[in-house]
């Protein structure tokens, strides 16, 4: 069995939705955390757990509006999406972005499996708790960032239940990296992210997927 991992901020979106959703607040303080983040004294999990406190009270639709807005989906997605389907690849989503901006674009019709960040919502509004899909269980490189989603971790526990015979990944991100170096074969929209094929959206990943010994 082929599989397929998609990040999804960057790369199934043309922006970073997270980034989106903490414009709301308006708080000077969530990017003073992020700046923490850049220069390595918090983990990524760190990080996305103090920002999302800022979102404590802003309604669900509000979020959906703003995405509305302000969000668009990489026009490429939806015929690499079927052409993985139709060449019989198990695709999968992986992202420490937030649950509501992928239900948002509807995704969920067009890969198998997803896991991201959760955001706790009571009454529709959200309550500035977050949940994870996995936190770091072990670091498997020594630049590990501790992100919210292990996606190696992930790309482990699939082996051991499906009859994994080559993987693939797209990504953007620092959460992308290390998963780089994990799969077979790997596509980049970040040229400062080693990876087998440099790449500027979906339907260059389609292209080489099609044209190229990629799938031998």
């Amino acid at each position: 069995m082929k599989v397929f991992i998609f990040d999804f901020d960057g790369t199934i979106t043309m922006v970073d939705t997270i980034d989106l959703i903490l414009k709301i607040p308006d708080e000077d303080q969530v990017w003073e955390i992020e700046e923490e983040w850049n220069q390595g004294k918090i983990t990524s999990y760190e990080c996305m757990k103090s920002q999302t406190r800022y979102l404590e009270g802003i309604t669900t639709n509000r979020i959906l509006q703003h995405l509305k807005q302000h969000s668009r989906l990489d026009p490429g997605f939806p015929k690499l999406a079927n052409t993985l389907e139709e060449m019989g690849f198990y695709t999968i989503l992986l992202s420490e972005g937030y649950d509501l901006s992928i239900e948002f674009h509807d995704v969920q019709k067009q890969i198998k499996e997803i896991y991201s960040s959760k955001l706790s919502i009571d009454d529709r509004r959200l309550t500035g708790k977050l949940k994870v899909s996995n936190e770091r269980r072990r670091k498997y490189n020594k630049e590990c960032i501790g992100c919210c989603i292990c996606k190696v971790d992930f790309l482990h526990q699939l082996g051991r239940r499906l009859p994994v015979t080559k993987s693939f990944a797209v990504g953007d991100g620092r959460s992308d990296e290390c998963l780089f170096q994990s799969v077979d074969v790997s596509f980049s929209l970040n040229p400062e992210l080693k990876a087998t094929y440099q790449v500027r959206n979906l339907s260059e990943v389609l292209e080489v997927l099609v044209n190229s010994e990629a799938l031998n």
